[in-house]
């Protein structure tokens, strides 16, 4: 008998954008994405339905900054504690398929899939096509726990055996998946599985857990002499000290669930120093050094995030880690000390919008602090950001445009040049993204009934293609009238924004001064060797670099290709108001598919191949 296995999957994004508008069920939508006939689809044929057009991959900002999916790591080793006789094999759609790994290996007992928004309808299209092989689907994810009606509706009724497909609303914790393996085995499954447990000890270091071969940070190659020594060198780790949020912000998905199923849970600070000793186990290398700590805020970790801070510091572990935190961390001076000793090297900080009005309208708690201090937002940020960097440490800001208080007078003064400006000025790199409402969340159920969702109601065939612009690429509600309601005008501010702040020059700037910095404000490390102190020196530069890598993602996303229109050329086509689609046109082109003599033209074409294509915007056609 073949041995046993799992499949643990996070499905890549797709392009499927220029399926709007054409699709009446899922199994259209399997056609666009594979380029065949979902008739055909059947218990014999149902592998090559696994195979999507790779034209239509949209690679997202965690594949670009080469950051794992810690959620299907997880999951693995959850698996891999209640069955060590199984080997449980990680795969994305692109390092490693599913498809390629059923054809070497079998069928598989079950494969669990990790889904956000914008990866759902990878997540239903796969479905579709393994369900016909009479393979067990697990789907877990936010998606699936914020918008629980959406597997009926576009798997379960579409689907010859409804009762192989279940999901995981919460967390997928160790009673979770021991009753999902214990039921699988007795061939009972349930369709729907609730956890609550968000993050637990001893979860890491399976044997029988297959990675893939590690993402890779190819803006690094641009580098003279060092980059691609450094592309092949370097690797950040994702790790999860705690997670869960005991907030409820309007714009965020968790704000839909339970108390029970998005509450705040921290490992043990002897727990997590164990993993990331595991993780060195060999010795301290530029792959096992660089850490990504996944929670949305390092405050809410409170008194137990400074037992966990005193401890890495105590063991005086060799990392320079990435981290999310509110503004508010400046005030707090013991702690940035503390985290700059501990190995912080880069903080992401959602400063949202220089405008305090747009700061109310969002619910950001630092509109008191702003105003007690009587200054403007963007002086208080500036004074803050000043604070943070004075203790070695970047910042990556985030900011939102299509906000009420927006401003677009032309191309070259708007509400994006002014953040591009902003973020230069201080020397902090900058994702820009348009306002976007993730499905689940109270801004979201609110758009539905005010009619200002963009792309088709809920539960439409249009809704779920849509899905894809989850990413926060661009954005999928109807702007407000002061950006003229076009999504068009805060798509470019966005761009614009992050391109300012990517260019070449801007970034090796901000590099320069932040590599300095990190010098002179060390790590515990640093203060005791040399050579550590060149190393917080040098990652004070790398990450500038590395997050000037938005303007590359962004260029991706906006550009067309021969296989799939643009963000930009899309949305131009949407636009209605005529003033507007001519102040774009020349601006939008350079976004286009150029043709042999350099003319723009569509990125469809209905000849288009089914294979990859030249990705430099040039159409190359044969005679």
């Amino acid at each position: 008998m073949p041995a046993p296995y799992f499949i643990v999957y996070n499905p890549m994004t797709v392009n499927v954008m220029d399926a709007l508008g054409t699709c009446d069920t899922p199994l259209d939508l399997l056609s666009f994405l594979t380029r065949r006939d979902s008739r055909d689809l059947s218990d014999t044929t149902w592998l090559d339905f696994l195979q999507f057009d790779p034209a239509l991959d949209k690679r997202g900002m965690v594949e670009t900054f080469a950051i794992e999916s810690y959620a299907i790591t997880y999951v693995a080793n959850q698996i891999a504690a209640h069955r060590p006789d199984a080997e449980i094999f990680l795969a994305d759609g692109v390092r490693r398929t599913v498809a390629e790994t059923i054809r070497k290996k079998g069928p598989p007992e079950a494969v669990f899939i990790s889904s956000m928004s914008s990866n759902f309808p990878t997540t239903v299209c796969t479905t579709l096509a393994l369900n016909h092989g009479n393979i067990p689907v697990i789907i877990g994810g936010i998606h699936v726990s914020t918008s629980p009606k959406d597997t009926d509706r576009f798997i379960r009724d579409y689907i010859p055996s409804p009762e192989r497909v279940s999901e995981v609303r919460g967390s997928g914790d160790g009673q979770v998946i021991g009753r999902i393996l214990r039921d699988l085995g007795n061939n009972e499954l349930k369709q729907v599985y609730t956890g609550v447990k968000t993050i637990e000890d001893n979860v890491w270091g399976a044997p029988n857990v297959i990675e893939m071969p590690p993402l890779q940070l190819s803006f690094l190659k641009r580098i003279p002499l060092l980059g691609k020594l450094l592309v092949r060198a370097i690797r950040i780790q994702p790790i999860a000290p705690f997670l869960g949020c005991p907030h409820s912000c309007s714009f965020c998905s968790i704000s839909s669930l339970p108390k029970a199923l998005r509450r705040f849970t921290m490992r043990s600070p002897e727990d997590v120093v164990a993993e990331i000793e595991h993780l060195q186990k060999g010795g301290v290398t530029l792959k096992n050094r660089l850490f990504f700590f996944l929670p949305d805020n390092i405050l809410l970790g409170g008194k137990r995030l400074n037992a966990l801070l005193d401890l890495i510091i105590e063991k005086r572990l060799k990392i320079n880690y990435i981290v999310q935190a509110s503004v508010e961390i400046a005030d707090d001076e013991t702690l940035l000390k503390k985290l700059r000793l501990s190995g912080c090297s880069h903080l992401f900080i959602g400063f949202e919008t220089l405008n305090l009005n747009d700061l109310k309208h969002v619910g950001k708690k630092v509109v008191n602090g702003i105003q007690a201090s009587g200054k403007s937002v963007a002086d208080y940020y500036a004074a803050q950001i000043k604070k943070i960097q004075g203790h070695g440490m970047v910042i990556h800001g985030s900011f939102i445009l299509g906000l009420p208080n927006d401003r677009f007078h032309s191309l070259s003064d708007n509400t994006g040049q002014d953040y591009g400006k902003f973020c230069t000025r201080h020397h902090i790199g900058i994702q820009a993204t348009p306002l976007s409402d993730l499905p689940g969340s109270r801004d979201f159920i609110q758009t539905h009934k005010t009619g200002g969702w963009l792309f088709g109601r809920e539960g439409t065939m249009d809704y779920l293609i849509a899905l894809v612009a989850c990413d926060l690429t661009e954005g999928n509600r109807i702007p407000p009238a002061n950006v003229r309601e076009s999504p068009l005008i805060v798509l470019h501010m966005a761009y614009e924004a992050i391109n300012r702040v990517g260019w070449t020059v801007n970034a090796l700037k901000s590099a320069t001064t932040m590599g300095i910095k990190g010098f002179l404000a060390p790590t515990i490390n640093g203060k005791h060797s040399i050579k550590e102190r060149l190393i917080d020196a040098f990652v004070a530069f790398a990450v500038p670099l590395i997050v000037s890598q938005y303007r590359d993602h962004a260029i991706k996303v906006l550009s067309s290709t021969c296989g799939a229109k643009g963000s930009m050329e899309r949305l131009w086509e949407m636009e209605k108001d005529p003033e507007i689609k001519a102040m774009f046109r020349r601006y939008v082109e350079g976004f286009m598919v150029k043709g042999e003599h350099g003319q723009a033209q569509t990125g469809m074409d209905e000849n288009r191949p089914t294979h990859p294509l030249p990705q430099d915007n040039v159409c190359h056609k044969t005679g």
